[in-house]
């Protein structure tokens, strides 16, 4: 820092005998103003790298949800098509077809996949709940 010139900039200064209160004032809005634009980038830096996890995370998340809803989705069909097919000798032959393997491993996906996408359900309902009804044990409730 120096006493005799105010530094404008690395490259720039301006000398004392030209030296005015609206230079100097200038100096200290323009350094001012950088500083605000560093401190606010920096801050948009942290929260953008925040919601860029936050959001890595929550793809993930879906990303599960949505590949047992579509398992569940495709071995529903494949096991109508397959297993019990709609007409009148589907009827008669799908005794004999929930014994083939093909049949059992559809019917095991079915009903695990269902089960997951509704405990996922629950833990979204008990996650949004918890979120949105905090409850604070350490006000005291005032009887009237």
């Amino acid at each position: 820092m120096q006493i005799d010139n105010i530094i404008l900039d690395k490259k720039e200064t301006i000398p004392t005998e030209f030296r005015d209160s609206s230079y100097e004032n200038e100096i200290v809005n323009y350094n001012f103003k950088n500083y605000l634009i560093s401190k606010t980038y920096n801050f948009i830096e942290y929260k953008c790298e925040y919601i860029l996890k936050t959001v890595k995370i929550i793809i993930n998340i879906s990303g599960i949800y949505l590949l047992w809803v579509v398992l569940h989705y495709v071995a529903s069909h494949l096991y109508i098509k397959f297993c019990v097919p709609g007409t009148f000798i589907g009827f008669i032959i799908s005794p004999f077809m929930t014994a083939t393997p093909h049949c059992q491993g559809l019917r095991w996906l079915i009903y695990n996949a269902a089960n997951i996408i509704n405990n996922m359900w629950i833990m979204s309902g008990a996650w949004l709940c918890s979120t949105l009804l905090i409850i604070n044990h350490d006000k005291k409730e005032y009887t009237t």
